[in-house]
């Protein structure tokens, strides 16, 4: 029988063997630390998965709330993809919001917009009011860059009946 791991645990959403092993993890952090194939360490996967009861488990117990997956995604990033708000905010009482973008390729304020989460463009806008326009990821696109390619993606959608070309031959 294989070992049941934080990871596994998280991702069949089950918190009570959670709990158990990381009781027994302890004095060994680096098992909460394993990662999948992916980089995603156990807390890694429960802010992806939107999962707060794991997320405060695994902190609680001290797991790597800096953990940067093989994509350059944090915590923070990650739970912006599951868009759950309280998460993200236990996620903050761990670690700044500045502390965060400094982690990672793509910053939450720049997900949030990606995926269209105007509640968590807002959020995030007002916990850095002065310095928003200044958080890129690391191609270097901003807030407004990602907003004019939403803008042109949406404006370059095809309807069925528009720019239809018609071959002669």
């Amino acid at each position: 029988m294989a070992k049941l791991t934080a990871l596994a645990c998280v991702s069949q959403n089950d918190i009570c063997s959670l709990r158990i092993v990381c009781t027994m993890a302890r004095d060994k952090k680096h098992e909460l630390e394993q990662s999948d194939y992916y980089g995603n360490t156990a807390l890694l996967k429960a802010c992806y998965l939107g999962s707060l009861e794991a997320v405060i488990t695994l902190l609680q117990f001290g797991a790597d709330i800096k953990a940067v997956n093989h994509y350059g995604q944090n915590a923070l990033t990650l739970a912006t993809c599951s868009g759950n708000i309280k998460l993200i905010c236990e996620l903050l009482r761990y670690c700044s919001y500045k502390e965060f973008n400094k982690t990672t390729l793509t910053p939450a304020l720049c997900v949030a917009t990606l995926r269209q989460n105007w509640q968590l463009v807002k959020f995030y806008k007002e916990l850095d009011r002065y310095n928003s326009e200044d958080i890129q990821t690391a191609h270097g696109l901003n807030y407004e860059d990602i907003m004019g390619f939403l803008k042109l993606r949406n404006s370059n959608t095809c309807h069925p009946h528009h720019h239809q070309k018609h071959m002669h031959i």
